[in-house]
């Protein structure tokens, strides 16, 4: 038996000589013009040496041809795309069947002949090792299909490489065939070409791998320290509301003693009132039930005539006196209202000072809590709208701009979009502006609207998927779905933008260089769509703030 792995006499495909150049009649070295029949178990003289199968079949089983790695398109011919390395090689080869082998007992198969289209076993191997007749004979380990090895077309082994369509085809291929025209070289040849190329490939994998990694870990390490600085940021939040709420509770607490201390001034002085006025009330129902019984003349006959006269002066002393105490009784104090009424206003002013309302007036306010600074959208701006400044100004051009056709551009009216939604939440953004020369819009606007053509569904504020601020020679107004509501507004430099999408309010201020908001306009709507900031530039320019620029 032979080793299987004695290939000394072993022929590799990349080792194959190409063939000489063929004679001008029909038969070749080793090549036949005339296209053979594909290789098949049942074609006898495929398989030397294999009987014809029974009506069962041929226990040889097809598979795929071996995957490769993706290329131009080849050329229409006869040539099959075959990978350098094939991934027939790394299958487990211990099921090809030797076809010399009787079907009651057959060997695997330890090569494969690409000229014979036979895979044999150990034993079957030897001739082909042994005999000069197989020398040329090309081995290869076992697969079950050898139709990725040779050419589909003209059924002979694919002995060139074809660089123009880098795809292994025949010797007919390139004179007769479909690839005679192109540049081709020997198999051993291309693969060392393939070889370098491949090592010049793994290194630029390994360097992308390289990158790939020490980007990780730069994100990793800034994802660390975002952390650590977002961390302290929140507790620095936390800190000052927590002072901010501990001032207030001492101010509560102030305020409340205040309110207490007057309680006490006012109901501690009615509460000692109301005790003398009980012990003054026992008195007198004392002394009236005395007088009550003297009055009485079925009474005793003792304490009539003299009795009765000493008895009643020292009643009518008694009454006298109480009565006295009675009328020296003062007015109760009365609550200092003046003083409530100044620490209810003190309390009012403080809740508005921390407040904020849609009508506000603290730019910081909304600056910091709503504020987003979006970026203009360069495939939505029309052609005679110039982006600059990271894309945050838009500038009107007469000159076309050079921008890519694109479905969501703007194709009649000189708008552009930002290139994120506002949708959920309250937002807030600013654009600089002015009044003195051109015309121009500031809004927001939904998805929906048009971009193509010269109607008003491509129009900013003229339909319903818009609304907007616009300034035509000096005449500033608001607009949506055609409806025009001129404002008045002094000194409009900046223009700020706030909505609440969740309560269905879109707000236009006059944002003042003091820090102060006026308000311009406002719309109720109840918004189901993004909106998307959208300005319209017509001989002038805009530019979107930066809110957080120190």
């Amino acid at each position: 038996m032979v080793d299987d792995s004695d290939s000394s006499n072993e022929v590799d495909i990349c080792d194959a000589p190409p063939l000489d150049n063929p004679r001008k009649d029909t038969q070749m070295t080793g090549i036949h013009a005339s296209p053979k029949k594909p290789i098949s178990p049942s074609n006898s003289d495929s398989f030397p040496g294999l009987s014809e199968p029974d009506k069962h079949g041929s226990p040889v089983k097809h598979i795929q041809p071996p995957l490769v790695f993706p290329k131009p398109p080849a050329a229409s011919g006869s040539s099959s795309r075959v990978g350098i390395f094939s991934t027939a090689e790394n299958k487990n080869t211990s099921h090809v069947p030797c076809h010399y082998c009787p079907k009651s007992g057959y060997q695997s198969a330890v090569k494969t002949c690409l000229v014979c289209g036979a895979s044999m076993c150990s034993e079957h191997l030897r001739p082909h090792l042994d005999s000069p007749v197989f020398q040329n004979h090309t081995l290869v380990p076992p697969v079950e299909d050898i139709s990725p090895w040779r050419c589909q077309e003209h059924q002979e082994i694919n002995r060139i490489y074809c660089r123009q369509c880098a795809v292994c085809v025949c010797t007919v291929c390139t004179v007769i065939g479909s690839h005679r025209d192109h540049v081709c070289i020997g198999i051993r040849e291309a693969e060392r070409e393939l070889r370098g190329n491949l090592k010049q490939e793994i290194k630029q994998l390994q360097d992308a791998e390289q990158f790939v990694e020490n980007r990780v870990t730069e994100l990793t390490q800034k994802k660390e320290t975002f952390r650590v600085v977002l961390s302290e940021a929140r507790e620095g939040v936390q800190q000052q509301y927590g002072a901010i709420r501990e001032a207030l509770e001492q101010e509560e607490q102030s305020a409340l003693r205040c309110v207490m201390k007057e309680e006490g001034r006012v109901l501690g002085g009615l509460e000692e009132k109301l005790g003398h006025l009980r012990s003054s009330l026992l008195s007198v129902q004392q002394g009236l039930h005395t007088l009550e019984g003297l009055a009485d003349t079925r009474g005793d006959k003792r304490i009539q005539e003299q009795a009765f006269i000493m008895e009643y002066s020292k009643t009518s002393q008694m009454v006298s006196n109480m009565g006295s105490r009675v009328e020296q009784f003062e007015a109760p104090e009365e609550v200092d209202r003046a003083r409530l009424k100044c620490l209810q206003r003190w309390t009012e002013k403080r809740l508005e000072a921390v407040t904020l309302t849609v009508s506000g007036k603290d730019r910081d306010l909304y600056r910091l809590l709503y504020g987003t600074s979006p970026l203009l959208d360069a495939d939505t701006a029309h052609s005679k709208l110039q982006l600059s400044e990271n894309n945050r100004k838009v500038t009107y051009s007469e000159a076309q701009q050079f921008y890519p056709e694109h479905e969501e551009r703007f194709s009649s009216f000189p708008q552009v979009l930002a290139s994120s939604s506002l949708e959920r939440g309250r937002w807030y953004w600013e654009a600089n502006v002015s009044v003195d020369e051109g015309r121009w819009k500031v809004g927001l606007c939904e998805a929906q609207i048009e971009r193509k053509g010269q109607r008003d569904n491509s129009r900013l504020g003229f339909n319903s998927h818009s609304w907007c601020l616009s300034c035509d020679r000096r005449k500033v107004e608001v607009l949506h779905n055609k409806v025009s509501l001129p404002v008045d507004v002094d000194r409009l430099q900046r223009v700020g933008v706030f909505l609440d999408f969740d309560e269905g309010i879109l707000s236009f201020f006059n944002a003042t260089p003091g820090g102060s908001l006026t308000l311009i306009h406002s719309y109720k709507h109840r918004f189901t769509d993004p909106l998307y900031p959208a300005l319209s530039v017509s001989k002038t320019q805009l530019a979107i703030c930066d809110l957080f620029q120190t």
